[in-house]
């Protein structure tokens, strides 16, 4: 069964490295491929994150200047650390390489036999529609992100012999992703209460318990809104994005009789079906489970292995036809992002300004050109990035265009104002009466005290 495995390795590294080479870099308008380019907002946003990360602890907000990060960061430290040496968007593609190559190692040493079906069923499965994504989707354009909590998850789950490993897991889950940590929390109370409150699924437990507790000290308290928004907001019975998604899960994880994965499965389940204001992680750890399942049914040997493996087949076969019509720049999503108005000006703030520096500009649209959040903060940047952290964007948005109708009497918390084509179409005549420290025939640049 060996060969199966590495069949199957084979398959999603083969889509992993063209996946790299083709998501998001080919650009039809000049018929060449771009590797540092982002090709949706939220690689800019990413990217905009690594230089923060670099200079302070915790980071800014790239896309909320002077305030601090409140989300999970600490899983895009070995990526920042790459973008040193190449351009960040670069430094995204070889990370989602290295991490999967990592989540190989870590499957192969809890399953001996069922790794590669494991893999990938995480990794690169997907029923082949939806608008959810399945982890694979997700996976293959920012694995960088994601790859890093679910390599600990499974080092949580498995590990045995060294219990200071599984503890570490554990309490790192937290600061890889505080959403999916809180799930894990409520599935790891609920292996700890089938389990009769035994020893040591409780230590389990407390260890995720303070992971998440200790890692909220750093995220929390940026918020507007209170803690628990995210369950609040969104409410509601809905099975509509979920169901095709929790099939497969339950179709490979039922036939293992394994009470854990159980309780895994059934609480992704729940969270998924009434709580939407993050509606794509509990499908992401549905796929997860489900992962692990399909490996131990295919350690198995007989008919549940060939029922496994022909289900992990079924989902690749998804993968590919969902990643294709997802990521093909002739569906004009994901095309390389070019910014040929503000790339002078970015380049002499990045040479001429402190890394803390907060820059003015008009927030960024949907259709976004502007790129500068990559090397330095914006006081506000693409607004849905802020609103989904439950934080008040409005009361910036509005001293932002007071500022930008009336200088000389309003006043922003910003380092530096910068007035390209998008600031000219939104706000026509705008000047200072102070020297510009930089201009081009696109962009001026003034300093101004915060």
């Amino acid at each position: 069964m060996k060969s199966r495995d590495t069949a199957f390795f084979s398959l999603v590294l083969v889509a992993y490295l063209i996946g790299q080479a083709l998501i998001g870099t080919y650009l039809p308008a000049d018929g060449s491929f771009h590797f540092d380019t982002p090709a949706d907002i939220d690689f800019l946003y990413y990217a905009g994150i690594f230089p923060q990360m670099i200079h302070s602890f915790p980071p800014q907000n790239p896309a909320y200047g002077g305030v601090a990060l409140s989300q999970s960061f600490i899983q895009y430290y070995p990526t920042a650390l790459v973008s040193l040496a190449v351009n960040p968007y670069l430094a995204m593609r070889l990370m989602n390489l290295v991490f999967l190559l990592i989540l190989v190692f870590v499957l192969k040493r809890y399953f001996t036999s069922g790794w590669g079906i494991g893999l990938a069923v995480i990794a690169a499965g997907s029923v082949g529609f939806g608008l959810i994504n399945s982890l694979g989707i997700d996976l293959v354009a920012r694995g960088f992100n994601h790859f890093p909590f679910f390599i600990a998850l499974t080092v949580a789950l498995f590990e045995k012999d060294r219990r200071l490993a599984r503890w570490t897991a554990l309490f790192l889950l937290g600061w890889l992703h505080a959403y999916l940590a809180l799930v894990s929390l409520v599935c790891l109370g609920g292996t700890a209460a089938v389990q009769w409150f035994r020893r040591e699924p409780m230590i389990d437990t407390f260890w995720c318990l303070l992971g998440v507790a200790a890692a909220s000290l750093i995220t929390l308290g940026t918020a507007d809104k209170p803690f628990y928004f995210v369950f609040v907001e969104g409410f509601r019975f809905d099975l509509s994005d979920l169901w095709m998604h929790a099939l497969p899960a339950v179709a490979l994880v039922a036939p293992t009789r394994d009470i854990r994965l159980y309780i895994w499965t059934v609480v992704a389940f729940l969270f998924g079906l009434f709580f939407h204001y993050n509606p794509f992680f509990p499908v992401f750890l549905l796929y997860f489970i489900a992962g692990i399942g399909a490996a131990k049914l295919a350690a198995r040997r007989g008919k549940e292995a060939t029922v496994a493996t022909i289900f992990t087949a079924a989902l690749f076969v998804g993968f590919v036809v969902n990643a294709v019509d997802k990521y093909d720049p002739r569906n004009g999503a994901y095309l390389p992002h070019l910014d040929r108005d503000y790339d002078r000006a970015a380049r002499w703030l990045q040479v001429n300004t402190p890394p803390e520096a907060v820059l003015l500009t008009a927030p960024l649209e949907p259709d976004w050109r502007c790129r500068l959040q990559e090397g330095r903060a914006l006081y506000l940047g693409f607004i849905p990035h802020v609103a989904h952290l439950g934080i008040d964007w409005r009361g910036r948005a509005q001293k932002l265009a007071n500022y930008f109708a009336h200088p000389a009497v309003c006043t922003v918390e910003s380092d530096y104002v910068v007035y390209g084509p998008t600031e000219r179409r939104l706000f026509p005549g705008f000047a200072l009466q102070e020297v510009p420290v930089y201009r081009d025939d696109r962009v001026t640049i003034w300093k101004v005290n915060r």
